[in-house]
């Protein structure tokens, strides 16, 4: 089944990132970026695009890697606070469905009718 949880960690890569990387080049900025193994199914690692418009969540389920992509028709994702202390953004379940589910809207651009 796929899925996540808030029984899971969750770590937001902090620095920039070519979005056009896929499960494999995302899975080698765990490793040696973030010192991680993108294999343990206890942990989902999050990338966000410079622009905040792209978001790349990566998760290893059942020997299987998962990789969930969000984009936003308009607006961008808010970025969680950086700790200097852990070197990581460590956020919990809330924070996640608020890093998913909130955006920041700069313009509105409402057509005319008719």
């Amino acid at each position: 089944m796929l899925g996540l949880t808030g029984t899971l960690n969750y770590y937001l890569f902090n620095g920039s990132i070519d979005m056009r990387k896929g499960v494999y080049g995302l899975s080698d900025v765990v490793r040696h970026e973030m010192k991680q193994n993108p294999n343990n199914p206890n942990n989902v690692y999050i990338f966000m695009s410079k622009n905040r418009r792209i978001i790349k969540i990566l998760h290893y389920e059942r020997g299987f890697y998962v990789l969930y992509e969000k984009r936003p028709l308009m607006g961008k994702f808010k970025k969680p606070i950086y700790d200097d202390k852990t070197k990581s953004y460590q956020i919990n379940w809330n924070d996640m469905v608020y890093l998913t589910e909130s955006l920041v809207i700069s313009q509105i651009s409402i057509p005319k009718a008719g």
